[in-house]
């Protein structure tokens, strides 16, 4: 799609969420641009405005309702202004929406963005606001490749909706029963990326990748393995398995292969059995902590990622001190860790009251933060005096004479440019390899000086290739830790 434009088919787009958001939104924007729309970078542009919202907390509902609230001036100055809602809060609240003084014209849920650009033109042309949330048992947009590039990096979503009902979650109401999308196209976008895009790395989306299925012939290791066969892609992520069905021949594939990020996210959740039955998890604690043995066993260098929850309904101060036990037993190199906020139309709603006190639920979150920056503080500091390959992605955030990228870990890495170099060199380095020797740390980002003569950047391209042979398994400059991806509720 376009950017900027001065007719009056001017689309701004703001995602809240996860990345399943941000692909959606991505096809958001491809529909429109086949109807003649350009994106916009400010609400003040716009002619039509959409939030692709998220459910999976009270505090994503409330920054939206703030969201809207401030539209209402720009909705008073140009009545022909079209507001709509989209996502998993528009599936979630539907009608509902309308009746909140708030100024929308259009919720839609997630499963309905085929029709949204012609119920746009239908309020545009005075035939009046809608709602549209039928959740549909098929839909995967698998012929829409969306605009979800971010400098090398993409997301490609390979599945959508959820089986498996944890208690606490509201994806399953809100984007429906799992569905997998056609292998074929899914090899199509990465390579279409790949050449069209010059994309290094991709993260394949499923709320569970390991349900991952197509006709009994093709799992999700089965899928990995057809685009690292059949692309040119340089490597490989995904979010988010999980624990129960983890298969092992999953992980064979990511120790053989180099191309295959040595990262997992593996949502813990708690660490209490009995919490986790209550979640309705369908693992215990000895089971989860079972695979992180055999994980690390398989790739020692691994950097494993999860997601926590305090304060779910129920959970005694033992067996808090039970998930703080996991998380010192498993060494994540970062964690996702929220309190518990209960949802409607989720199991634990139904089933249990909301009877964890609030200064409890923050108390336990802070307890486990100040744990888990402690441990992941040394994770890196371990790291000083190694070295590591690094995907260059950008400039550091505090400074563009120093440039950034991650380890096949997940690592965040800074260094300093090339002698001379300047931002509009940056973008022949962008989404080539480089070693970097780790000189400092702080409890997020490793830092370190390129070996800049040796980079991927200066190879010929026949070398370039024969380097993407295999795995370094054993030499420290594979010990990354994981400095993580956002979280898919999992």
């Amino acid at each position: 799609m376009q950017e900027g434009s001065t007719s009056a088919n001017r689309l701004f787009v703001e995602t809240y969420g996860c990345q399943m958001n941000e692909y959606d939104s991505g096809i958001v924007k491809r529909l429109f641009g086949d109807r003649g729309y350009s994106t916009v970078q400010s609400e003040f542009d716009a002619d039509v405005i959409l939030l692709n919202t998220c459910a999976i907390r009270e505090k994503a509902h409330e920054r939206v309702y703030g969201r809207l609230q401030s539209l209402n001036h720009l909705k008073r100055k140009n009545p022909g202004l079209v507001i709509g809602v989209l996502g998993c809060m528009a599936q979630n609240l539907g009608e509902d929406l309308h009746g909140m003084g708030l100024p929308v014209d259009l919720v839609l849920g997630p499963d309905n963005y085929r029709d949204l650009p012609q119920l746009v033109e239908d309020i545009r042309t005075g035939k009046g606001g809608a709602t549209l949330a039928r959740l549909s048992s098929s839909e995967t947009y698998e012929e829409i490749e969306p605009e979800v590039v971010s400098g090398c990096l993409a997301f490609v979503t390979i599945m959508r909706g959820c089986d498996n009902f944890c208690s606490f979650c509201v994806v399953p109401f809100t984007r429906g029963r799992e569905r997998s999308r056609n292998p074929d196209s899914i090899v199509q976008e990465v390579q279409n990326l790949v050449k069209n895009r010059n994309v290094a790395e991709v993260t394949l989306l499923g709320q569970n990748v390991n349900s991952y299925k197509m006709d009994d012939s093709l799992d999700f290791a089965g899928l990995v393995r057809r685009v690292l066969d059949e692309t040119d892609i340089k490597r490989i992520r995904f979010t988010s398995p999980h624990p129960h069905d983890f298969p092992l021949h999953l992980l064979e594939l990511m120790a053989e292969e180099k191309r295959f990020c040595n990262h997992i996210h593996l949502p813990l959740q708690a660490g209490s059995t009995e919490v986790l039955t209550r979640m309705n998890r369908d693992y215990s604690r000895e089971s989860f902590m079972k695979l992180v043995e055999q994980i690390r066993k398989l790739m020692p260098d691994v950097g494993l990622t999860t997601d926590i929850i305090v304060g779910f309904p129920g959970e005694t101060e033992e067996q808090f001190q039970e998930t703080l036990e996991v998380v010192e037993q498993c060494q994540f190199d970062m964690a996702y860790m929220f309190k518990y906020s209960e949802r409607d139309h989720t199991l634990a709603r139904k089933k249990y009251a909301d009877d964890v006190p609030e200064d409890v639920k923050l108390d336990r979150l802070s307890r486990l933060i100040a744990s888990q920056t402690s441990l992941g503080a040394e994770k890196n500091r371990k790291e000083v005096g190694g070295s590591h390959e690094v995907l260059i992605e950008g400039t550091s955030k505090r400074s563009t004479a120093d440039w950034m990228g991650r380890t096949d870990s997940g690592k965040v890495v800074v260094f300093p440019a090339p002698d001379g170099a300047t931002i509009q060199d940056l973008d022949t380095y962008r989404g080539t390899l480089v070693t970097v020797e780790i000189q400092s740390c702080t409890q997020a980002t490793l830092k370190g000086v390129a070996r800049w003569d040796q980079s991927e950047h200066n190879q010929s391209p026949d070398s370039r290739t024969a380097d993407a042979s295999a795995r370094p398994g054993t030499s420290k400059e594979s010990e990354a830790p994981s400095e993580g991806m956002a979280s898919l509720p999992v």
